[in-house]
C-alpha cells in the first residue's frame, strides 16, 4: 500500500492541468486605450474557456516596454501573460538604442488577437479626394506640408516614414504627444496628414471634418468599408496594420501554450466580442502558436527596416 502511495503521489501532481489558480494578463498601457478594451473583453471569456479568473492588470510606462520587461522577468508557468502590441514589440527595439529587453528572446508567442489596419487622413486644406491627388499634392510644394504623429518612434511616426519611402514624396514630421492631439492638429489645420489608428479619428471622419483618403490593409475595415485599401488607391507595396497578441515569458512550456491559444481562439471568435472590436476598427485575427510566432518575425523585421531607411533611433 506504501509504495502505491509513493508512485500515485507523483502521478496526481503530473495530471493537474493548467490553470490551477488565476492568471494574470499584463496590459502594457493606461485603462481605457484600445488594448485595455481588448483585454477586457478577452478577459470575460476566458474564465469559461479556463475555468480561472483572467486578472487585467495595467502597467503603463516605458511606451509599453515596462510590462513586457515585468512579464520576461515572470516564471514561465502561464499564469503572468502579457497583452501587447507591434509599437512595444517590433517598433521598440527597432529605435531605441537602449531597450532593456529584447522581445524577440525574452517573449513566446502565444495569439494574435486582432489586426487593425490604419488610415490614411487629412484637413479639409487638401482640394482632393483620392491619394493620387494627395501624392501630387505633396510633390507640387515639396517639403511645404507636414505630417502629425502620435510621437517619435511610434507606429504612426514610421507609417508616416513607410509612406514617404514609398510615395517618394517629401514633408515635415511633427511628433504630437498622443492620438487626441493628432486627431486635433488635423482638425484645426496644424498639421496637413496623418496615417493614424481609425479609432483616433473615425468620429471626425464620420462628421466630415477630415477626409479619409484610404486604409493600410490587406482589406477594408468593417469601421470604413467604403474606403479603398492603399494597394487599391494605387500605392504598391505600402501594407501595414497595428495588431494585439498575446506573450509569455520565454521558456513557458508547449502545452501551456497550446491551452491559452486554444482559449484565446475560442474567446475571439464569440460574435459579440467581434462586434464590439469591429466598433474601434479591430479585426479579429486568431490562428496557431506557431503562425503567430513567424508573423512577430516578420514585424520586426518590417520595422527594423522603415526605422533604419528613415534613420530613426532613439537614445
Amino acid at each position: 500500500m506504501l509504495a502505491s502511495l509513493c508512485l500515485a503521489s507523483p502521478l496526481s501532481t503530473q495530471a493537474q492541468a493548467y490553470p490551477e489558480r488565476p492568471v494574470t494578463l499584463i496590459v502594457p498601457f493606461v485603462a481605457g486605450g484600445a488594448f485595455d478594451v481588448v483585454a477586457r473583453l478577452a478577459a470575460e471569456r476566458l474564465r469559461t474557456e479556463l475555468g480561472q479568473q483572467v486578472i487585467v492588470e495595467n502597467k503603463p510606462g516605458a511606451g509599453g516596454t515596462l510590462g513586457g520587461r515585468i512579464v520576461s522577468q515572470a516564471k514561465a508557468d502561464g499564469y503572468t501573460i502579457l497583452l501587447s502590441g507591434v509599437g512595444p514589440i517590433s517598433i521598440s527595439p527597432a529605435v531605441y538604442k537602449n531597450l532593456g529587453y529584447d522581445p524577440a528572446t525574452a517573449l513566446t508567442p502565444v495569439i494574435q488577437l486582432t489586426s487593425s489596419p490604419f488610415v490614411l487622413t487629412t484637413s479639409s486644406a487638401f482640394p482632393g479626394n483620392s491619394v493620387a491627388q494627395f501624392v501630387q499634392f505633396l510633390n507640387d510644394k515639396p517639403g511645404a506640408y507636414n505630417y502629425a504623429s502620435t510621437g517619435n518612434g511610434t507606429l504612426v511616426h514610421l507609417a508616416g516614414e513607410y509612406f514617404r519611402a514609398s510615395t517618394q514624396t517629401q514633408f515635415e514630421h511633427i511628433p504630437y504627444a498622443g492620438g487626441s492631439q493628432t486627431a486635433l492638429a488635423l482638425l484645426n489645420g496644424e498639421a496637413t496628414f496623418s496615417i493614424t489608428n481609425i479609432p483616433n479619428v473615425l468620429t471626425q471622419i464620420q462628421a466630415g471634418k477630415v477626409k479619409a483618403l484610404a486604409t493600410t490593409g490587406t482589406q477594408r475595415p468593417a469601421a470604413l468599408p467604403d474606403l479603398p485599401t492603399m494597394t487599391e488607391a494605387g500605392v504598391k507595396d505600402f501594407e501595414f496594420s497595428g495588431w494585439i497578441g498575446v506573450f509569455a515569458p520565454a521558456g513557458t512550456p508547449d502545452d501551456v501554450v497550446v491551452t491559452l491559444n486554444a482559449a484565446f481562439n475560442k474567446a475571439i471568435s464569440d460574435p459579440q466580442m467581434k462586434t464590439r472590436l469591429q466598433q474601434q476598427g479591430d479585426e479579429v485575427a486568431g490562428g496557431t502558436a506557431g503562425q503567430f510566432k513567424q508573423f512577430v518575425a516578420q514585424s520586426d523585421a518590417k520595422w527594423k527596416a522603415v526605422a533604419t531607411q528613415a534613420g530613426v533611433s532613439i537614445d
